[in-house]
């Protein structure tokens, strides 16, 4: 059986990419960058702080 550990919903507008995780908990945080390839790099950063514990 799997868990889910966040959902992730991934939008731009104009030239600002912006990401939601959304935990199971409800909490709610938000990235914005320029750089798409950076932004995912933080998502991937803030999970593994969060669940590589």
């Amino acid at each position: 059986m799997t868990e889910e550990l966040a959902q992730v919903e991934v939008s731009k507008d104009g030239d600002i990419y912006y990401a939601k995780i959304i935990l199971p908990n409800g909490e709610v945080f938000t990235f914005e960058n320029e750089d798409f390839e950076e932004m995912l790099e933080q998502i991937a950063n803030d999970l593994q702080e969060r669940f590589s514990q």
